[in-house]
């Protein structure tokens, strides 16, 4: 029960962090994607499974807080997990340098299909802006960083 109860939290709150750190501290369209983040780490740590529903979840939420092409952002970081997931088996995903080289070739990755998404259904490519495209996948490897280093000291104890 105590761990459903962390779930539900880790899962509300990672929503809470987004919302905020991108409406105080985002500047020209660069933030970390927490949400992807934590669905890498969450794929990484307990399988593809509870990464895809994670991921589904968070994806819906920031479809319904950007409004643009519904459904994208679900499909992005659901794809995401299962090929974190199934990814995992043939590569150490625990230690920081290969979760943190996925994490970054994943922030690419969304940025695109994103884009193809966008031309492929509104028929305009979904750009989020030179800045963006260039400063989040480090930012977001420094937030998986940080997540694991919290993540493996959790469960150290």
């Amino acid at each position: 029960m105590i761990g459903f109860l962390r779930g539900v939290a880790l899962f509300f709150g990672a929503m809470f962090l987004q919302w905020w750190w991108n409406t105080h501290f985002a500047y020209w369209g660069a933030a970390p994607q927490f949400l992807l983040v934590l669905t890498i780490l969450l794929a990484a740590r307990r399988g593809p499974v509870l990464g895809m529903l994670a991921g589904f979840g968070w994806g819906l939420y920031l479809d319904v807080a950007r409004a643009e092409l519904f459904g994208a952002s679900a499909l992005i970081l659901t794809l995401a997990a299962y090929i974190v997931g199934v990814v995992r088996r043939q590569i150490d995903l625990r230690a920081a340098g290969p979760l943190a080289a996925m994490t970054f070739l994943f922030t690419w990755g969304g940025f695109v299909l994103l884009g193809l998404l966008g031309l492929t259904f509104t028929k305009s490519f979904e750009w989020s802006g030179w800045i963006a495209v260039l400063a989040t996948p480090f930012l977001n490897v420094i937030a998986a960083t940080i997540a694991a280093l919290l993540w493996d000291a959790r469960e150290e104890r």
